[in-house]
């Protein structure tokens, strides 16, 4: 603590300004003691991200990636202590969220940053409103935990208090364990032909939500647009609910059902035991948001 510097005060506020502007105006200064920032602020739109993350880029921008802004801070009498803060942007919350629930093993306890966080022997990341920041360290290992905690909860501070989280999005709590349910904003590893939604295991099975397509008619387009995805697609129905099964290339065999409200899906050969079942329950309950676990 006796050795924090103003500078490094100034660069956090900068790193904000670009991935906030509205909010970073009202930040108070910090710092991360005893690390000063090197060098500039590297900044990046969601078209020049691969620059700095080649391969990885495609990652953030299935999320909705704006705008990142990156910053090196070390210690001066240890050049090999070092900590990377690198703040993401994105168009909406749950893109955040999405990236977070994406970097987020199901064992790791959340953390009291922003609207969430985690930390781990070299990585540590929260998610606050539209914003996801990570923080990548590097030094002895006696250094490295304290160097992450330091660098999370200064941004978490300068950041002030949290917004209200977005109102959860209805999925399956009843019937999933809520430790594995992850948010994807384009279901089926990125792939578009399925809205949004959440996906998680129910008894060993993985199963998916897509909660975008409210309306008879927008989940019939939904499924259509799947269908073409789909090799040897069988369709048909059962008590009311459209059935649709087949072999996707990347996932193997997946049953989907367009429920009322939703379209539900496993990634499940058609015959596994009580699949169509399972989604039915699901399609007809469409997750109860007070006992959800997504958030």
């Amino acid at each position: 603590m006796r050795r924090m510097r103003s500078a490094l005060a100034a660069a956090l506020l900068s790193l904000l300004v670009l991935a906030a502007p509205a909010r970073a105006a009202s930040t108070a200064a910090t710092a991360i003691p005893p690390l000063v920032r090197q060098g500039n602020i590297e900044r990046h739109t969601a078209e020049t991200l691969w620059e700095r993350i080649d391969g990885e880029a495609e990652l953030y921008r299935s999320y909705g990636l704006s705008a990142s802004a990156h910053a090196r801070y070390e210690d001066p009498a240890q050049p090999d202590r070092s900590v990377t803060v690198s703040v993401f942007s994105f168009t909406d919350p749950l893109g955040a969220f999405g990236l977070f629930a994406a970097f987020r093993s199901p064992e790791s306890a959340v953390q009291p940053w922003g609207n969430g966080g985690c930390v781990g022997d070299y990585q540590g990341f929260f998610w606050q409103g539209d914003l996801f920041v990570l923080a990548d360290a590097a030094g002895p290992p006696s250094a490295r935990l304290v160097d992450l905690r330091g660098a999370l909860q200064a941004v978490a501070a300068a950041l002030g208090p949290p917004p209200a989280r977005p109102e959860p999005l209805r999925a399956f709590s009843r019937f999933a364990d809520t430790h594995t349910i992850r948010y994807q904003p384009l279901h089926l590893l990125g792939r578009e032909p399925l809205p949004p939604g959440l996906e998680g295991l129910a008894g060993g099975t993985p199963i998916f939500v897509s909660t975008g397509a409210v309306g008879s008619e927008r989940i019939a387009a939904a499924l259509d647009a799947y269908e073409r995805v789909l090799e040897g697609a069988v369709r048909g129905e059962r008590h009311g609910f459209t059935v649709l099964s087949g072999r996707d290339p990347f996932l193997g065999p997946v049953t989907i059902l367009g429920g009322r409200d939703v379209i539900c899906g496993a990634r499940s050969a058609p015959e596994a035991p009580r699949v169509r079942e399972l989604l039915e329950d699901v399609a007809g309950h469409g997750g109860d948001p007070a006992l959800e676990g997504a958030w």
